[in-house]
């Protein structure tokens, strides 16, 4: 503070820029702009935990996929970092305002420090890193699609195999409801904004999803691996990630409007509450199958252990 004093700069102007960090320095004013910006922003980082999906074919699964899963989220979290500097450097401090408001930043930023004429390349990059990020998410949801098939959890014919070892129901599968929803929605209103449709009623999910993944970490390690149970990692940082995503889920529940891009998150909720009566069901009507979820992510002692186990009635 004193050597800002020294340049000039009253303590007064520095509280000034600290401004633009509260919510009331929003392009709305409001708090749900923050929130709805932590939803796409979640939304972005969703996909780490895609090594889980993967976790039957590693040697040592609990040391694998928390490693696999910690790098990507670094990773990710830095590359984002770096492009939000470049974006931000290349605008400059006085026309911020202005690339904010541009339709295409990317665009706009290769037009003005590169040349118009080669805008494809730049649109061929963002193609490409689509087309990886569907072809990840796609094989990621095939193979949920065929675990759960395999342990009688879903339909039977999700788990069959083609003459090429390939899930070719699963993938028939999914293929059939991405067309089913996507190609309805970009007819009628184009790619950017069935992106954007899709990606809202994600958010809910999401969110939820995580919600629960840290509140579960807290109840399994004080119950069924209390051996292994660490305060700051088994209790501080689930708790405290709990609490930053209560504050997303209240922008959705609370949205600014009630316009169709409002509304969708809640066709997300009667989704994970059909797979909650799902669950239930299965729970109640064939409690051996509903205990064989997830025992593949055990240790292989506690894995034997719970397959000699007798199943509860």
């Amino acid at each position: 503070m004193l050597r800002g004093q020294h340049r000039g700069v009253r303590p007064a102007a520095a509280v000034g820029r600290l401004a633009v960090l509260a919510p009331t320095s929003s392009p709305n004013g409001q708090l749900t702009d923050i929130t709805n910006a932590m939803i796409y922003g979640i939304t972005a980082f969703a996909g780490f935990e895609t090594a889980a999906a993967l976790g039957e074919e590693a040697r040592h699964a609990r040391r694998s996929i928390p490693a696999s899963t910690i790098g990507i989220v670094i990773v990710t979290g830095l590359f984002y970092l770096l492009v939000v500097c470049a974006e931000t450097f290349g605008a400059g401090r006085q026309d911020i305002l202005g690339l904010t408001q541009q339709h295409n930043l990317l665009g706009y930023l290769t037009s003005r420090y590169w040349s118009p004429s080669v805008l494809w390349v730049i649109e061929l990059v963002v193609v490409l890193t689509g087309l990886g990020f569907v072809t990840a998410a796609v094989n990621a949801i095939i193979r949920i699609l065929f675990a759960m098939g395999r342990e009688r959890v879903l339909p039977a014919p999700l788990a069959r195999l083609s003459g090429r070892h390939t899930p070719a129901v699963a993938i028939g599968c999914v293929a059939g409801l991405a067309l089913a929803l996507g190609l309805p929605l970009t007819s009628a209103y184009g790619g950017a904004r069935t992106f954007g449709y899709l990606a809202g009623a994600a958010g809910l999910s999401v969110v939820l999803i995580y919600l629960a993944v840290n509140l579960s970490v807290i109840r399994a390690f004080r119950t069924g691996f209390r051996a292994e149970f660490r305060v700051w990692r088994h209790l501080v940082i689930p708790a405290s990630a709990a609490v930053f995503f209560l504050f997303p889920l209240w922008g959705i529940v609370h949205p600014r409007g009630r316009a169709l891009m409002d509304l969708l998150p809640f066709t997300a909720l009667g989704w994970l509450g059909l797979g909650f009566i799902a669950a239930g069901m299965l729970r109640a009507r064939r409690p051996a199958r509903f205990e064989a979820l997830g025992r593949v992510f055990l240790p292989t002692d506690d894995n034997q252990r719970a397959m000699e186990s007798p199943s509860p009635g």
